[in-house]
């Protein structure tokens, strides 16, 4: 097998981040993935305000082919239908009520194909009070919660990355795997909605959960001091994090490690309720010990305590890491004539199906013809096509 989707073919129908994310998804574990563009310019992020080739495009549309389609047009609609007979899966991120103006949503299509899934991502989905406002990552963070547990409320200033995008482009994964199986017990596809809020909540589940159930809500500290996390930097100003967990091991380790025995028993810090209790002071104290020496003597004394610790390495540094290259997490794909990309492998192994290699991402209507072919149309309409911007 090519992939555990082998034979699942995706209509992409998407911008930016969450719609191309969550096909690109599906298009690593081996489905066909067919990016359907508009023909002036495709995906905003093949070039956008940057211009050019952008990295920003390859990592959400690797392996996946490219065909333009103007859906405001009546042929490029007819296509599109063409299309649908022989698709698995839809995924969308358009506004909601774009897809019904065009004429492509899912009661239309659901018409043409009833084993058609059809996945529909929006910022909180497609009816309520905000139906109509325009959402964004950022948005979605900031409805979800997510920003609260990420920003210095005294400095709100929003950072990180696009979680509310990403992790909307992985549960409507998700939810298309779902329904496809779904589909195999009953023979019939289904709409599946997901939103940027609903999934920086699901992601939240554990912090939501405990402020319903005590009704304190949570800060950007409030895990850390929680979990025993901390970080600190060595000599050379190069940070570390330590994770102590609840085992008493972790604590005694740590302890051993900056030479500290007598600590252990120290009142203000025995126990993991006092731990807690007092995270400032045993995070300043540590500091000034950690300070003493370079980051990577700490890690051999931490490694030989058995303390959970980790080098906080920013993303060129990642790459170089002895376990990471182990992993394979970096993977190279060949382009023609374009430099070669350089992108991250996906996560997961197979015991018995191989991950392929992702192909290159698509040029802006790469596999027109391809398609359009298997459509009917012969070279001359395609022409025509073209000149008439209709693909």
């Amino acid at each position: 097998m090519k992939g555990v989707l082998e034979g699942i073919r995706v209509l992409e129908l998407g911008n930016f981040i969450s719609g191309p994310y969550g096909a690109c998804l599906l298009a690593v574990m081996g489905a066909e993935v067919i990016k359907v563009e508009n023909p002036k310019g495709g995906d905003p992020f093949r070039g956008w305000d940057l211009g050019g080739d952008q990295p920003n495009f390859w990592a959400f549309n690797r392996g996946k082919k490219s065909v333009t389609l103007n859906l405001q047009t009546p042929e490029g609609k007819e296509i599109f239908y063409g299309l649908i007979k022989e698709a698995d899966v839809v995924m969308e991120n358009y506004r909601p009520g774009v897809t019904k103006k065009l004429g492509i949503d899912y009661e239309t299509l659901r018409a043409i194909n009833e084993r058609i899934v059809y996945c529909s991502i929006t910022g909180t989905g497609p009816t309520g009070p905000y139906v109509s406002r325009p959402a964004y990552d950022t948005v979605g963070q900031g409805l979800g919660g997510m920003l609260s547990v990420l920003m210095d409320p005294k400095n709100p200033r929003p950072i990180g990355p696009a979680y509310a995008d990403s992790l909307s482009g992985l549960f409507s994964a998700i939810g298309v795997l779902g329904a496809l199986v779904a589909r195999a017990q009953t023979g019939k596809g289904q709409q599946i909605d997901a939103t940027m809020a609903g999934s920086i909540l699901a992601f939240l589940i554990a912090p939501a959960t405990e402020t319903l159930a005590h009704g304190q809500p949570p800060g950007p500290y409030t895990r850390p001091r929680q979990s025993q996390t901390y970080a600190f930097s060595g000599s050379d100003g190069l940070p570390f994090a330590i994770h102590l967990s609840s085992p008493q091991k972790f604590w005694e380790g740590l302890c051993k490690a900056v030479d500290q025995p007598e600590l252990i028993e120290d009142p203000r810090f025995n126990t993991r309720p006092n731990r807690r209790k007092n995270y400032d002071e045993l995070s300043k104290t540590f500091a000034e010990f950690f300070r003493e020496k370079p980051r990577a003597y700490w890690m051999e004394q931490l490694e030989a305590n058995d303390v959970p610790h980790t080098p906080v390495y920013n993303l060129a540094e990642v790459f170089q890491d002895p376990q990471i290259k182990h992993m394979g997490m970096e993977i190279q794909i060949e382009r023609k004539n374009k430099p070669t990309i350089r992108t991250v492998k996906f996560p997961l192994e197979y015991s018995e199906t191989k991950i392929p290699h992702p192909s290159a991402p698509p040029e802006l209507g790469e596999h027109n013809a391809e398609f359009l072919k298997s459509l009917g149309y012969d070279e001359k309409k395609i022409a025509e096509l073209k000149e008439k911007s209709v693909i």
